[in-house]
């Protein structure tokens, strides 16, 4: 398996000396989210992708297994959710599919739900204080911080956006990891953003290079053919076989090399 990269501070701060495990583990579970919703899809026989359309729903049961080996981790199920979430040292890690009109890692956007903003208002007072000037459709009844702090949300006291740009036809095509707040229109806005590097995941399957092969080979590294042609001495005609060179008669002289 390729050697993990080093860990942001970002990474560091949130995860510590599990920075390493944490970003393998979430791009295993979403390769796993991915091949399990394609399995959906191929049992569904359905030629639509709606049966693909359970990634979102798989993809936190994925990154909950993958992230069991956190010591003293949480596995909540906050009001609203429909599926566990973990929460590691106070952080809540929140995995998402990119949605329809996502447009690079600055214009991702997500479904709105009314449980979407309650995760996401899970900052420190100044964001906080950002979150609540935004103008949202789906309205909480009550103060904010009650909503937040119903005690469904465990220990957790941050949110940590994990987005997963994923097709059925593309596979994983991004994972990002950061601090965003999410907007009226679903749209997601980044304070701090990283890429998770997908040669993660190179190197776990067969090896192309057989055992007792070379691992690699050069197009020069045959031996050179041999020749006998030999360097005329100055001055010198070569000699040759008149008689030899000269084609046999067939009767066919002159004729065109066209066919009828």
């Amino acid at each position: 398996m390729n050697e993990l990269p080093e860990p942001s501070p970002w990474f560091i701060r949130h995860f510590g000396e599990h920075s390493q495990s944490v970003m393998l583990a979430l791009a295993k579970a979403g390769r796993a989210a991915h091949e399990r919703s394609l399995d959906a899809k191929s049992g569904s026989q359905l030629t639509s992708n709606e049966a693909y359309g359970s990634f979102w729903v798989i993809l936190p049961e994925e990154v909950s297994a993958h992230l069991a080996f956190l010591p003293g981790r949480e596995v909540i199920r906050p009001t609203g959710s429909r599926y566990d979430l973990v929460v590691f040292d106070g952080t809540l890690i929140f995995p998402a599919k990119c949605g329809r009109g996502s447009a690079g890692a600055d214009r991702i956007r997500l479904g709105r739900s009314d449980f979407r903003r309650r995760v996401f208002s899970l900052e420190g007072e100044a964001s906080r204080s950002m979150q609540e000037q935004l103008e949202f459709e789906l309205e909480l009844e009550g103060d904010l911080d009650a909503a937040v702090m119903d005690g469904s949300f465990g220990s957790a006291t941050r949110v940590s956006l994990v987005a997963y740009d994923v097709s059925a036809r593309g596979g994983l095509q991004h994972v990002y990891v950061g601090e965003a707040n999410l907007e009226s229109s679903g749209l997601v806005t980044w304070h701090y953003r990283e890429e998770l590097s997908l040669h993660l995941l190179a190197g776990e399957g067969a090896a192309l290079v057989g055992l007792g092969e070379p691992a690699s080979a050069r197009f020069d590294d045959a031996p050179l053919p041999e020749s006998d042609l030999t360097l005329l001495k100055p001055g010198g005609l070569p000699s040759t076989d008149v008689e030899a060179e000269r084609a046999p008669e067939t009767g066919t002289e002159g004729a065109s090399d066209d066919l009828p």
